[in-house]
């Protein structure tokens, strides 16, 4: 996960390439088209397709954002199937992780469960199936790699600080959601994405950050469901050239979650480390 600044902590653990999403594939697991989601309030973002259509570039990117924004104050928790592949242009050998995410927001606490269950390289099935959690309980991060027996735990922010890793630059989820649309553009070029494969309800977006030096990225493409205003599909491009693609499918909002966002550490044979918050 690296939609982070290298100031990060995300960026230091060698931790599989969310961004984000996450990110999160050219659709590998939904064949192209964006899957069926199920939302108790979708209708909470109540700004249509049709009416950014006819609006000027910036006003429909200012409109998207500020639908983003609204999202942020009714999205409560979600779950989804998660894919992330990474494209090795070098080889062109294709590394896709396959598994799930929880996120919840409650009482001004925000957590996350990413769990890989499944590792494809270049189309097969790795002998060793991906056993790896990214869980973040609102205070700790902590990454767990079944298959290297290695397990960490980085405290974040110092006690009695919220974090937030919804903000773009800030955490491993690269979703602009709940953020001031005009703090968006002060930190990214921002672009209409026009995608020819893009499926009806989806619009997009393209963010270039301003200061180069800031980010371990140079660009993030965004496809946005306009009926949910959560992200489906991200891209995220190295300065290498080098493509992360997640996708988000099968997506449930707002239903009630019971999930443990908590990971104990493992008994004997593994390597532990745990790291109190220095300042970064």
């Amino acid at each position: 996960m690296k939609l982070s600044s290298p100031n990060f902590p995300y960026s230091r653990l060698g931790m599989i390439r969310l961004f984000p999403a996450s990110a999160m594939l050219i659709l590998a697991s939904t064949g192209g088209q964006i899957p069926a989601i199920h939302a108790s309030n979708a209708s909470a973002a109540t700004l249509s397709a049709g009416a950014i259509s006819s609006a000027s570039e910036q006003t429909k990117i200012h409109m998207i954002l500020k639908a983003l924004q609204q999202r942020g104050k009714t999205l409560h928790n979600f779950q989804a199937h998660l894919v992330v592949q990474i494209h090795h242009l070098r080889t062109d050998e294709k590394d896709m992780n396959i598994g799930h995410i929880w996120y919840q927001q409650s009482g001004g606490k925000t957590r996350f469960d990413i769990r890989f269950d499944m590792l494809v390289v270049d189309g097969a099935i790795a002998k060793r199936h991906a056993d790896h959690d990214i869980v973040f309980d609102g205070h700790w991060l902590i990454d767990r790699n079944g298959s290297a027996k290695i397990f960490r735990k980085i405290e974040i922010a110092p006690p009695g600080k919220k974090f937030n890793p919804l903000r773009l630059g800030q955490g491993p989820i690269p979703i602009p959601i709940g953020q001031n649309p005009s703090d968006v553009e002060k930190e990214f070029h921002i672009q209409l994405l026009k995608d020819a494969k893009m499926p009806p309800h989806t619009v997009g977006l393209k963010l270039v950050p301003r200061d180069k030096s800031a980010f371990t990225f140079v660009e993030v493409d965004f496809w946005i469901s306009t009926r949910t205003w959560l992200p489906v599909k991200i891209i995220r491009t190295d300065p290498d050239g080098t493509p992360t693609t997640a996708t988000l499918s099968k997506i449930v909002i707002n239903r009630p979650m019971r999930h443990d966002f908590h990971l104990s550490p493992p008994g004997s044979g593994w390597t532990v480390e745990v790291k109190r918050y220095h300042g970064h």
